[in-house]
């Protein structure tokens, strides 16, 4: 059976990212395969009329699915990817800004091969990360399906898939949570200026007399080993579109930029480090000429060289 869609529906984004994809597994592990790249995004949906027509179209497709029953899909256990923001899973996460009192949250993955999600304002242009943040309010085109599993124990369920967004309104700002957000935790508390450390002088702490050094006129002056640049990863565009080219894109119009390209899903953005040269290492300082022996002539006449 197709995908079902939603009617569009206002809900609030407080889990997940619209920009960020996800290459790694539930657990931290690496997915080696790309394919299972994906973006996961968290809505908060209020309780109510809103909500009862989001339920009704999920429930009425899997029931009408002749892989699935309304027997199946009744059963505790069914995977409908939502959630009692008033009675979590995890009851350690009530109350918290990731799910809202008065509020379902239902859970939408988008895998690699569809692109990043589009997200426009409301004359339809694109937005970027900038424009946006978890907090905000959106109107979210979706569907659900069934996923083909034939039981509970085998995670019988619904696929929930996100189409595309529209800004509604701003909202407060949700911050990861687990993390620390300095700003939140000293609202209103004027900080000091921590002095600078003292810096050590010639590896010794300041304050303590160095030893004068006494160089040796026969012995050859050491040359220290050639020193590497650091090399900074660099941010480079790489274009996926396989039907239009980056530049068949900005010959149309120029407001296509990189950026405006990958929030299309047109692109995406690589860390690529540069290649360096190796660094040569110093010449080797000419023995000098014992005494009485001339150099020869061509020698005297090199660029560079000064006869003593």
């Amino acid at each position: 059976m197709s995908n079902v869609q939603y009617a569009p529906f206002k809900a609030r984004l407080v889990m997940g990212s619209i920009f960020d994809i996800n290459t790694k597994d539930h657990q931290g592990a690496p997915l080696t395969d790309e394919a299972k790249h994906h973006w996961f995004m968290g809505f908060a949906v209020p309780k109510g009329p809103v909500w009862d027509a989001v339920y009704a179209t999920m429930f009425n497709a899997a029931a009408s699915d002749p892989a699935c029953t309304a027997a199946l899909a009744q059963q505790p256990g069914f995977n409908w990817k939502i959630e009692d923001c008033d009675a979590p899973a995890d009851p350690s996460k009530l109350g918290s800004a990731s799910r809202p009192a008065g509020h379902m949250l239902i859970k939408f993955t988008r895998y690699n091969a569809m692109g990043q999600p589009p997200v426009v304002d409301g004359r339809g242009m694109p937005l970027t990360s900038a424009q946006v943040k978890r907090g905000d309010w959106f109107y979210v085109a979706a569907s659900t399906k069934f996923n083909g599993a034939k039981t509970v124990n085998t995670n019988a369920g619904m696929y929930q898939n996100l189409d595309g967004l529209m800004f509604a309104e701003s909202g407060e700002e949700i911050q990861g949570e687990g993390g620390f957000n300095a700003a939140s935790a000293f609202a209103g508390i004027q900080g000091g200026m921590a002095p600078q450390a003292a810096a050590p002088v010639g590896g010794q702490l300041m304050g303590q007399p160095v030893a004068p050094v006494t160089p040796q006129a026969s012995a050859p002056i050491a040359t220290p080993p050639p020193v590497a640049t650091p090399v900074t990863p660099v941010k480079v565009y790489v274009h996926t579109d396989p039907a239009i080219t980056k530049e068949q894109y900005q010959a149309h119009d120029a407001a296509w930029t990189e950026d405006l390209l990958v929030s299309q899903g047109k692109g995406r953005w690589e860390e690529q480090t540069p290649v360096v040269a190796p660094v040569a290492a110093p010449a080797a300082p000419s023995a000098p000429s014992a005494p009485g022996v001339t150099p020869a002539h061509d020698f005297l006449n090199q660029p560079g060289v000064v006869p003593q």
